[in-house]
């Protein structure tokens, strides 16, 4: 499959502005990583800009099977929320907007506002331009409110920009139907002993029997029925 990535805006369009950020730097950030993470996995990526230059949204249009915009909200709200068409194969369009919605809130910490739609004036077009003329399945991702102080703070961390492309290219590949495991090394803490812990997917892992035992319970192991039984 050919994925389209589009970091919205860029050169003399800053897009929204607010807590010494610009929404251009952001969203380019947040692309050239998914581009790597996908193409890494064998994917064929084309990126709408990969510096920061000035862009018609016309330009923006490319042959693809899939076209994902990323761009950063304004306006007093707080949160993560994926634009999907409703002319433009709005099955498939709502199938990966889920997705990506859903992974990028497995790893960071935004309000979830959900998936979005919206007409134009005339009732039978999506308003965005980047759904209604996208080529592939179309999603646009607004990651954050970037006059939010609490967006704000996520989004001047590098760190988290990289979690916010990861979610995203794992919310393609789910909806190609490849599923990618995130996979991230932590210390889980009890009375101050510390136990190695393993985050996959959002999810933390510790190993049972060594917790347990810390915490003064017993674990027994039934190797006919393969359950396991915490016991006082």
């Amino acid at each position: 499959m050919k994925i389209c990535i589009d970091p919205g805006h860029g050169g003399r369009d800053p897009g929204a502005v607010g807590h010494g950020l610009k929404e251009k730097d952001i969203t380019l950030a947040i692309s050239l990583k998914i581009a790597d993470l996908l193409r890494k996995k064998g994917q064929q990526v084309v990126l709408t800009r990969d510096k920061d230059t000035t862009m018609e949204l016309s330009e923006r249009i490319h042959p693809c099977d899939i076209s994902v915009s990323i761009h950063v909200n304004a306006g007093g709200g707080r949160g993560l929320e994926t634009w999907i068409s409703l002319f433009n194969r709005p099955g498939e369009s709502k199938k990966l907007g889920q997705a990506i919605q859903d992974n990028v809130l497995k790893l960071v910490p935004f309000r979830n506002r959900g998936l979005k739609t919206r007409k134009n004036s005339s009732g039978n077009q999506d308003y965005l331009y980047m759904l209604r003329k996208a080529k592939g399945v179309p999603a646009l991702v607004e990651v954050g409110f970037i006059d939010n102080p609490d967006d704000a703070n996520i989004l001047k961390r590098m760190a988290n920009l990289d979690k916010v492309a990861r979610g995203i290219a794992a919310g393609i590949m789910q909806y190609m139907g490849t599923e990618v495991r995130e996979v991230e090394e932590t210390k889980v803490k009890y009375q101050g002993e510390k136990f190695n812990g393993l985050i996959i997917n959002g999810t933390t892992y510790v190993e049972l029997r060594k917790l347990c035992e810390a915490i003064g319970l017993k674990v027994h192991y039934d190797n006919k029925t393969k359950e396991v039984e915490v016991r006082l």
